[in-house]
Order: structure tokens, then sequence, then C-alpha cells
């Protein structure tokens, strides 16, 4: 009753003075879980309280200060498809500019998703690539905060820890408080001719209560260890994962004294040297989760790394291989734990032919053909869907799909058309170019993360009441007949040709 009287009165109180009462502003709901495309997407404005509004409109925002004093904001575009992408958007005004740009089509500042645990994201800003990138953390909640990392100065087997953006992982514990470690394995230096080819593995861990780096050295016995992946698990582990070799999990749950074990992956684990050196974009057809405390390992079998050759007869002839399969195995991470098993224990959980996926008339609607899925993606809450890219390889500027495929049945449940949302560049007229750019998918994993859910609508980042407000004004590094957003160019395919 109290309520519909405030509203009567606000009603009454717009009449008389002729001002439309303000209507309420719907609820903001954001997704269980997203897909976040590591590399983040850059937008340019006019000044400060532009890229304020800009961010706001996401509901994610939150204003940071760079290593230099650049003020700048933050926000995520989170799609509310289970197979949609999201993203991490940095809106940067020029006034904040480190340098002027080098080429028309490079910006100022390249933001990174590194890791993600629970409520926290892990994030680098690169904006001299002679210099170390800014490290921040970002907190999901009613009102979501970024704390900038100091740099790490300390002993280093490895110059430049952190510098790599698939090493450092993010732990989430008890009372708001959480860690950042980097995992570097090095070989030590052997004199001429020693057999020793122990390797160790070099830790670099940042604490949020003290705000300090720590530094650790352990002896490892693997050779050719290679990060792919990183996670974290139980709020009490960091799993460093190498889709050829394993998963190497430290607990850290005494901070000074990090505790490392290796659990190896199942099956096949004598890879040629050819594919360990080559790596055979092993994360194109492997990855990993954690779920419920099982450890989930998916494999696609593929033509690529020796699971599906062609079989010779006696006569020299060429047999097909056998039908292409999705395993995926579980793994009791508790009880392997407890028990010390590095191999064992390892179960298989679900497993599908992939003919009967390319059967079915929903798939052959895509009109793609029998393609392998690639970059597959656990679905954070169902460990029976995977999400996967299909894309035709003979038709660079052919449609991709993300997909999710029903491991319990080998069907699809759903699939969208990929959309790569960077934008191509500022001078482009031809459309089968940007099409080609729609159509192209960077080779670098989705991240699954459950952070959107902690999300709450917060109230915006507030203007600055003694600044006069400008419009809106996005730098486009677009076509202009294009519906793309403005203003990021991606660090690692900036010669991508067509």
């Amino acid at each position: 009753m109290a309520t519909g009287v405030a509203r009567q009165s606000a009603e009454e109180t717009a009449m008389a003075t002729e001002v439309a009462p303000e209507t309420e502003e719907k609820t903001v709901v954001f997704p269980d879980w997203v897909m976040l495309d590591r590399l983040g997407r850059t937008y340019i404005h006019a000044d400060l309280d532009a890229a304020r509004e800009a961010a706001n409109k996401k509901k994610t925002a939150v204003e940071i200060v760079t290593a230099t004093g650049h003020r700048c904001c933050l926000s995520f575009a989170l799609s509310d498809r289970p197979e949609g992408i999201s993203y991490l958007d940095l809106h940067w005004p020029p006034e904040s500019s480190a340098k002027p740009a080098r080429i028309p089509y490079s910006l100022p500042a390249y933001p990174y998703v590194r890791a993600t645990d629970e409520d926290l994201v892990l994030f680098d800003i690169d904006i001299d690539i002679n210099s170390p990138s800014d490290l921040f953390v970002y907190t999901a909640g009613p009102s979501p905060s970024v704390q900038r990392l100091p740099l790490y100065t300390g002993p280093s087997e490895r110059p430049g820890c952190m510098r790599s953006n698939s090493t450092a992982g993010i732990l989430r514990l008890a009372d708001d408080h959480y860690i950042v470690s980097d995992l570097n394995v090095v070989w030590p230096n052997t004199e001429e001719g020693s057999d020793n080819y122990s390797m160790f593995a070099e830790l670099c861990v940042f604490d949020s209560k003290t705000e300090k780096w720590a530094h650790f050295l352990q002896p490892q016995q693997e050779i050719l260890w290679s990060t792919d992946a990183v996670l974290a698990f139980d709020r009490q582990f960091i799993c460093w994962v190498d889709y050829l070799m394993g998963v190497l999990l430290c607990d850290f749950s005494n901070l000074g004294s990090p505790v490392l074990q290796i659990v190896h992956f199942p099956g096949k684990a004598d890879y040629s040297e050819q594919v360990e050196v080559s790596r055979c974009l092993a994360s194109r057809f492997r990855t990993v989760a954690v779920h419920q405390g099982m450890l989930l390992f998916v494999h696609i079998e593929n033509d690529y790394d020796g699971s599906c050759q062609r079989i010779e007869t006696s006569r020299g002839q060429q047999q097909q291989p056998p039908p292409q399969k999705i395993t995926i195995w579980t793994l009791n991470l508790r009880e392997n734990l407890r028990d010390g098993n590095s191999k064992s224990g390892w179960k298989i959980h679900r497993q599908i032919n992939l003919h009967c996926l390319w059967a079915q008339l929903d798939y052959q609607d895509l009109g793609i053909g029998q393609r392998l899925p690639e970059f597959p993606v656990f679905c954070a809450k169902d460990p029976d869907a995977l999400c996967c890219l299909l894309r035709d390889e003979r038709k660079p500027s052919g449609q991709p799909w993300m997909i999710m495929i029903d491991m319990n049945h080998a069907y699809l449940r759903s699939c969208t058309e990929y959309i790569n949302e960077r934008p191509y560049g500022p001078y482009c007229t031809n459309a089968e170019a940007v099409k080609a750019h729609k159509n192209f998918f960077s080779n670098i994993p989705l991240l699954p993360t459950v952070f959107s859910k902690y999300l709450v609508r917060p109230t915006g980042i507030p203007r600055d009441n003694n600044k006069v407000t400008t419009p809106l004004e996005i730098i486009s590094l677009q076509c202009e007949d294009e519906d793309l957003e403005s203003g990021d160019w991606d660090r690692d395919i900036l010669d991508f040709e067509i």
C-alpha cells in the first residue's frame, strides 16, 4: 500500500510540473556463465566522461588507473546465449594515450584476459610492447572493483615474470583474499656431457593481503613442459595444464610452502618429438575443466596428432581410419591427490562417434560438410555439454559456427553463427574482406567463466560534476557501412592478410 501511494504521489507531482514521470529501470539479469574471448576490444572516446558513459551502458563498469597514471574505464559485453561470445571492453580517452598511434589502425592500449576464478578476472593492459603489461584483478559484485597489481621485481630464472599470457593463474581464497601465481618451468644450467635433465618449477606468487610477491623454486622431473591453460580448484589449487602431458597442481593451503604434484593424462603420452615441439595446436582439440571435484579432460580425435592415422594393408593399400570420436575422461581430484597416483583413476565419462553428429539433419543444414569440432569448451554447469567451433578450412571466408553438443546422445543442442566482433580496419572498402574478417577465429581458446553470476546491477561510474559533458564520440576503425563496434585491433593478428 505504501508503495502504491508513493508511486501515485510521484505521478501527480510530475503532472503538476508538466514533466513525464521517469520509468522504472528494468532489472538486469546476468548469465550464470559465459565464454570470454581473451582478446579484449578497445574503444576510443572523446574524453573521460564519454568513456564513463559508454562503459556504464554495459552495467559492469569500473574506472581504472594505469601505472603511468592514465585514467580509463572498463566493462564487459556479456552474451545471453550459451554458445555466444563475450568480450572485455576497454574505454580509452585520447587524453590518456601514452603516445600517438604508430600506424593509422593501431590503438593506444590492448586488454587481454589471462585467467578467472569465481568472481575474479585477471587481465592485463598492454600499452607499450617494450614494457611489462599492467596487471589488474576485477572483482564482480554489487559494486565491481579493480585492483592493479604491483610489478614483480624479485628474483627470477626467467626475465620478465608474469609477461606470458598463458602461465598466470588466480585463486580465490576465503575472506576476500586471493593470490595470483605465475609458473615458469626451466632447464637448469648443466655442464656439457651431463645427463641431468631435471627441470625446475619457478613460482612467483602475489598475496592480496600483503600486496607483496613471493618467489619459490622447486625441482621437477618432467621435460618439454609447456603451459596451455590455467584453472583454479577448490579454493586451494591452481592447475597448470600441458595438453600433451597432464596437469601440474599446486597446493596453496600453506602460502609459505606451496606443493606441486603432477597428474598425467590417460592414454598416449609418448608423442613424437615433432609433435611435442610443434605442439600441433593441442588446444585446438583438447581442453580441461573442474566440475564438482572432478577433473574433466576431453580429446577430439584428429589427423594432426597421430590419433587417427590411416592403416597400411599387406598389399600397400590404405584403409580409411576408424570412426573419429570425442571422449571425455573424469578423475576424482580429491581421491587422486590423497592416494598420490598420478595416472590411475581416469574413467571414460562420455564418448560419441562424430559420424552420428554429422548424420543429423540439423548438422547437415549448416552446409559445411563433415568438419572436426575445434576449440572445445565445457559448459560451466553441465559436464555433458560441449561448446565447439565448426569451420570449413577450405573456404577462409566460409561461415563458422559455434555449436553445443550433447555428449549423452551425440546430438546438436544448439548452434549460432560465429561473428568476430573485433572491427576490421578504418579504410576497408572490400565487402569480401570484411566478411572474411567477421568469420576469422584467432585460434586463441575461449575462456569459460562464472564471474558473471556474481554481478549485481551497480550504480555506475560517477561523472565529474565540474566538467562540461561532451557527447559520445568514438573514433571508428571500421567500415562505415558495417554494424561493428569500433576501436580494436588484435595484437597477434595485425599482419593477418586475406
